[in-house]
Parts: C-alpha cells; sequence; structure tokens
C-alpha cells in the first residue's frame, strides 16, 4: 500500500486505507456476531437437553411408580385367587354336607 504523505493521489490512498480499516472492522463484527449466534444456538440447545432430560427423568420416574402399583396389584390378584379357590372349596364342602343331611333325612322320613 501506498504512503498518504508521499503519494500522487493522497484522497485516494485515504480513502483507500479507510475503506481497508473499515473492511477489517466489519469482517469482526460480522464474525463475533456468528460467533454469537453461535453461542446462542449452543445455549439454547443445551438448555433444551437439560429440559429433555429433566422430562425423561420425570417419565422414568413415573414408570417406576406404576410398574410398583403393577406389582401390588398382581400380588393382590394371587392373593384373592387363593381366597377364591379356598372359598369354592369351602361351598362345595358346605353344599355336599347339605346334600347328606338332606338326603339322610329324607331316608329318616320315609
Amino acid at each position: 500500500m501506498s504512503n498518504l504523505f508521499t503519494s500522487k493521489n493522497p484522497a485516494g490512498v485515504a480513502a483507500g486505507q479507510t475503506a481497508l480499516i473499515f473492511g477489517m472492522l466489519a469482517s469482526g463484527a460480522v464474525n463475533a456476531h456468528m460467533s454469537g449466534l453461535q453461542a446462542m444456538r449452543a445455549a439454547r440447545e443445551d438448555a433444551s437437553s437439560h429440559q429433555l432430560r429433566a422430562q425423561v427423568d420425570q417419565l422414568i420416574d413415573y414408570a417406576n411408580r406404576l410398574v410398583a402399583v403393577a406389582a401390588q396389584q398382581a400380588a393382590e390378584i394371587e392373593r384373592l385367587r387363593a381366597q377364591n379357590t379356598r372359598l369354592e372349596a369351602a361351598a362345595r364342602t358346605h353344599y355336599e354336607s347339605a346334600r347328606r343331611l338332606a338326603a339322610a333325612n329324607k331316608v329318616k322320613a320315609a
């Protein structure tokens, strides 16, 4: 680049140097702006990732509670089935006993 003080066209040299300085400043501003946008996107993705992880943790906790309830319900169903089997056996025994008594009373009455 030509020297401003020794040039035959000092205004042109000054304009060229000024344009070069502003070009470099504009380039730096654009780079800073793009870096800021990239940092903003990264922060947004990081925040979204944390939010998504928190939601996943909540859903896992909820699913674990549902599994615990399901296990309790399965145990209750098994307990009720066993009780039902015992009641059926007791009812069958009571019915057969009542039939025998009725048959015995019929034989005595005849």
